[in-house]
């Protein structure tokens, strides 16, 4: 693998929403979890890349208004200087910076701040965005159309394989389908440690042993192939699994490293 070119990373805190351990995966009981929802900013020599955005700022002042009935189901607490542009700015840079915006997936709680970014160029996973506008009938509610329609005269590639983004093994897209049909990982070498940034492959570290999937997943059997796969990367690369839900993750891992 060619030398690091990562800078730095910082994990930028978004929304936190509550739900309970069995919406996020298969076996959980009734336990609820204080989720964080980030976003990851990484600096690279060839432009800023952000790894998901967050939730739509909009839920803030009218969570039921923007999100529906089910934002009765997802008690929320974040501050209007926590939205995902104050965060980039809080680093040092501003919206109109970061070139490139990779999403794991078209959720409502990853997906909201893609309008901060029009002349970025997005990435994200086959028929991920094709999804997101007529999803299953089951699974509409998670996921908001008014946060794609402003994007849809934006610069955005699907990738139907892993990619190497800039060409040096610093920032690896990896395809990890099974949540949703273009859900990614993205497995950072920075010069310190290796990350290995999940999306929602898996939802929280007691998944991942047991390999359990979530009730909102479109393909249950992918989904379990692409934890194994997750799982296989970290042990290749020695890399710091960082599931973007968990609140020990959150807790644990340092929110600036180089």
């Amino acid at each position: 693998m060619a030398e690091s070119k990562v800078r730095r990373m910082w994990a930028l805190p978004g929304a936190q929403l509550s739900a309970p351990m069995s919406l996020l995966m298969q076996g959980g009981d009734d336990k609820m979890l204080d989720l964080p929802c980030p976003s990851f900013l990484i600096e690279h020599p060839k432009g800023l890349v952000l790894f998901d955005t967050g939730c739509n700022p909009k839920i803030i002042d009218d969570a039921i208004g923007y999100w529906g009935e089910m934002a009765r189901h997802l008690p929320l607490q974040w501050k209007k200087s926590d939205t995902l542009d104050q965060q980039i700015k809080n680093v040092g840079y501003k919206p109109e910076d970061v070139k490139y915006v990779i999403l794991s997936h078209a959720h409502l709680d990853h997906a909201g701040g893609l309008t901060y970014f029009p002349k970025a160029k997005f990435l994200a996973g086959r028929n991920e965005i094709r999804y997101a506008y007529w999803p299953e009938p089951d699974k509409r509610w998670a996921f908001i159309l008014n946060d794609y329609i402003p994007t849809r005269g934006y610069d955005w590639i699907e990738l139907d394989q892993d990619f190497d983004l800039f060409g040096d093994g610093s920032l690896k897209f990896l395809l990890t389908p099974g949540h949703t049909p273009g859900e990614c990982s993205l497995l950072v070498n920075l010069a310190s440690r290796k990350i290995l940034l999940t999306g929602d492959t898996v939802h929280v570290r007691a998944a991942v042993d047991t390999e359990a999937t979530m009730p909102l997943d479109t393909d249950p059997i992918q989904s379990v192939i692409s934890i194994k796969r997750i799982k296989a990367i970290r042990d290749m690369h020695e890399a710091t699994m960082w599931i973007t839900h968990d609140p020990q993750d959150w807790k644990e891992h340092p929110h600036k490293v180089e």
